[in-house]
């Protein structure tokens, strides 16, 4: 059991409040900029501890602003809300209104000390759920038919009722859980990113496969690149259904337009493909060590995030970082530079909202800004206690606001995803005493933070 550190459950950060002035590229009316005056940007609403030995993966939202998230824990008594969770170990799932009351949670009892995961988890307009991940039992019930050991896709209504689950394998082959999942709601199916490893080799390559969301019936496969290795960290989705992947790379790759190659261990890449994932545009960061850690998609732009050393060249300049930096880095639907941002110590999340504001959340050194002014900070801190959100401008990527938390233990960034009205929910590790916005939160080891800011 591992010791030493929890996860904070969720963090709902607010994308457009307090005093300030909105972005001249999206001016929202007066009566609501006079309503959001009166309340800070990113205040804290709900501080909800959760103790135990829990593991935070993954969290998504859903169209009307409940909250999902999904955790491993490893002790008995455990309570999100609805009661002690089944066992002395498994995995949960739990869903909360955008008040933060506990609308439901379910737990899927372990019995042989390895937690299982969560690795992806989105909903669709109907407030179905979907997450896939990977467990080491020798079976284990989502609520149905227990699955074999391995990764595994599931289903669950907006009520909690198990819909199917199925496990995500290929004869053969060593799959990896899938690593990004994306609703296609025009054609009823799941676009779902799977990585597998060659033999030999730390690396192997990635599949992308549509997946019918009635049933989990597999539809179609398809490879992402056509020679040599990589890895899909993260998917975004279209309304068009172009599908955009993106992750690390190694060696030389091609992905079906010409061909790019790093000298580092491993670079950041994203690639845009169509509905049948057909080539449509690449781009390999080949001059930075690192990896894309998101992607996220809205009209006529692309955003990348990520963390690496080194120089990216962008638009005929050189992105030179200051050690390990994160990035944000913004192109057309053509594959057109927009605009690049680095700050921080890495970037983990990226969202937008139904308005197109774009939020992205990550770590930062003690003294660092994010393009605002200094974060607050711990002296003999590190970049593992020091946890930002900014808001970035749409068309420039200037800052808008920002935010920093703080931890006297361990405080790191997950997931991020972000209502329609704008408030992000985050899925941070936590340990020690957090400053969270209301005075200090302390955490025994291995504990768990619900955390909601106003909007």
């Amino acid at each position: 059991m591992r010791r030493g550190w929890g996860f904070g459950v969720a963090v709902c950060l607010g994308l457009g409040c307090g005093a300030g002035v909105e972005s001249p590229e999206s001016p929202p009316p007066r009566a609501v900029l006079e309503r959001e005056m009166k309340v800070e940007r990113g205040a804290t609403r709900q501080v909800r501890p959760v103790e135990g030995s829990v593991f935070g993966w993954t969290v998504s939202v859903d169209r009307t602003g409940n909250a999902f998230v999904s955790l491993a824990y490893e002790r008995g008594g455990v309570d999100l809300g609805g009661g002690a969770l089944p066992g002395d170990a498994g995995l949960a799932l739990a869903k909360y209104a955008p008040d933060g009351t506990h609308l439901w949670s379910l737990g899927f009892a372990t019995y042989n000390g390895a937690s299982p995961r969560v690795s992806a988890m989105v909903t669709d307009g109907a407030g179905n759920l979907y997450v896939a991940g990977e467990h080491r039992e020798p079976t284990l019930s989502l609520g149905g038919a227990p699955l074999p050991a391995g990764p595994f896709l599931a289903k669950y209504a907006p009520d909690g009722t198990h819909l199917w689950s199925r496990p995500a394998a290929l004869p053969g082959v060593g799959l990896l859980p899938p690593q990004a999942l994306a609703v296609d709601e025009a054609r009823g199916q799941l676009v779902v990113a799977v990585n597998f490893v060659d033999k030999g080799w730390p690396l192997g390559a990635a599949l992308v496969g549509r997946v019918r969301a009635a049933d989990g019936a597999v539809l179609a496969s398809s490879p992402v690149v056509r020679r040599g290795r990589l890895a899909v960290t993260s998917l975004a989705l279209e309304p068009s259904g172009h599908i955009t992947v993106a992750g690390f790379f190694e060696g030389e790759v091609d992905l079906g337009g010409s061909p790019f190659a790093t000298a580092h261990p491993r670079s950041p890449f994203v690639a845009r493909f169509t509905p049948d994932m057909r080539h449509v545009w690449s781009r390999g960061l080949s001059g930075a060590e690192g990896t894309a850690t998101g992607v996220a998609v809205e009209p006529g732009r692309i955003l990348v995030v990520g963390e690496y050393t080194g120089s990216i060249p962008f638009r005929g300049r050189p992105q030179v970082s200051e050690g390990k930096d994160g990035f944000v880095a913004v192109y057309g639907p053509t594959g057109g530079e927009l605009w690049m941002r680095h700050f921080g110590e890495s970037v983990t999340g990226v969202a937008v909202d139904e308005e197109n504001r774009v939020v992205v959340t990550g770590q930062y050194r003690p003294g660092e800004s994010v393009g605002g002014p200094v974060l607050p900070w711990r002296a003999g801190g590190t970049a593992d206690n020091h946890l930002f959100v900014v808001k970035l401008y749409r068309g420039s990527g200037g800052h808008e606001w920002s935010r920093g938390l703080v931890s006297e233990g361990v405080l790191r960034a997950g997931t991020v995803a972000v209502t329609r009205r704008g408030e992000a929910v985050l899925l941070p590790r936590v340990e020690g005493a957090a400053d969270v916005g209301k005075g200090p939160v302390i955490t025994p080891p291995d504990s768990a933070l619900f955390l909601r800011f106003v909007r």
